[in-house]
């Protein structure tokens, strides 16, 4: 063996194992500080970039998380306000269902039916969220687009029509179905005039005969259904006073008469379809038959619609629902996933610590040993 003090080789192998020891120590220190064992590309280049692509796809699985939280919210809006034109219903039904009854004051329960419409208006005026309302299919809604997934993928929930123009209620009459009579400004009423208003399987004729006495031209009929009414009037009383005559003579006869103020005289037969007609000599009698009616099945049909709208808005708001935590697995097998990657086993790292310390302790002894070598050759020259 050589002796030299210009190269000492013991020493460069030392100091070369107590760098490499160094840096063994510094990476052991990252992964501690880090908790990773591939924190850059130097690291393990091809894990990192895969598992920069894995942190880049878990970003965006929470921002399509946050998107389905904002959709469910929206969707929850509007489910509240449609189940609340729900309730509304069930209320006016009863309304409905009330004016069929004889003998209630139809104006008030009419009033009353108008009050419920118009707070169908105000439940689907107020169900927005964020400027969106999905129950108002006008020139306000829009239909909502949830992103569900990576890539751009979506599910759309139309705007529905859940207000009373759209559920057609808009001039819910809870009058009964009847005929109406209007005299025009000539009308004089005359013996041997006659009105006659048939319904089911019954014709009701009302002739008029004049006190001073007479005999009714109609025939009776009453295996065939035909019955004749006598409205006797006074030919020097007023128009107003025959109408209030023949209206008594209606209602002896088992008919609902109600006489407004406009003269318009409406005749009820227990809800039952009637048909009016008339004979007069001197004016004439305008007969508008099916007035009023069909409360129950414009009520039926809207409670249909608005069944149909609860149906497409809870299932969308399930889908909402399933969609969220398949959203939420997929985010956390992801980071399960990079976690294998990338993270260190700390029990190892800590054994991997106390190896290297242990070596960078010999080390610096080794190097220490190898530098005190070179100063043996002072021996030979004694």
């Amino acid at each position: 063996m050589a002796f030299s003090v210009n190269t000492n080789a013991n020493a460069m192998a030392a100091l070369r194992s107590l760098s490499s020891t160094q840096n063994n120590l510094t990476d052991i220190q990252g992964q501690i500080q880090s908790g990773l064992k591939v924190g850059g590309a130097t690291d393990d280049p091809s894990t990192f970039v895969i598992s920069q692509g894995m942190r880049g796809d878990i970003g965006a699985l929470k921002a399509v998380q946050e998107g389905l939280n904002f959709g469910s919210a929206t969707v929850s809006m509007a489910l509240s306000g449609a189940t609340a034109v729900s309730d509304q219903l069930t209320d006016l039904q009863a309304k409905v269902t009330q004016a069929l009854n004889e003998g209630l004051d139809t104006s008030v329960l009419q009033t009353e039916a108008d009050e419920m419409v118009a707070q169908i208006t105000t439940i689907v005026n107020s169900t927005e969220f964020n400027g969106i309302n999905l129950i108002d299919n006008g020139a306000t809604s829009a239909d909502i687009n949830v992103l569900t997934g990576l890539g751009g993928a979506t599910i759309t929930l139309t705007a529905v029509d859940a207000t009373a123009a759209g559920l057609g209620l808009t001039g819910l009459d809870l009058t009964a179905e009847h005929s109406t009579l209007t005299l025009d400004n000539t009308a004089v009423f005359a013996a041997a005039d006659t009105v006659t208003i048939a319904f089911g399987t019954e014709t009701h004729i009302f002739e008029f005969i004049d006190e001073n006495g007479g005999t009714p031209a109609s025939s009776v009929d009453e295996a065939n259904g035909q019955f004749v009414h006598v409205v006797t009037i006074d030919s020097n009383a007023s128009t107003g006073e025959h109408v209030g005559d023949m209206a008594t003579t209606m209602r002896d006869a088992g008919l609902s008469v109600d006489v407004a103020e406009d003269g318009v005289i409406s005749v009820f037969a227990a809800g039952q379809t009637t048909t009016a007609t008339s004979t007069i000599a001197t004016g004439a009698i305008t007969a508008v038959d099916n007035v009023g009616g069909g409360a129950t099945a414009v009520l039926d049909a809207a409670k249909t619609a608005i069944g149909t709208i609860l149906t497409s808005i809870g299932t969308f708001s399930n889908r909402l629902d399933s969609q969220a935590e398949f959203t939420q697995t997929l985010s956390d097998t992801l980071e399960e996933g990079l976690g294998i990657l990338v993270d260190a086993n700390l029990a190892e790292v800590s054994a991997k610590l106390q190896s290297e310390q242990t070596k960078e302790q010999l080390g610096i002894q080794s190097l220490s040993i190898a530098n005190a070598a070179s100063q043996s050759i002072l021996g030979l020259f004694r």
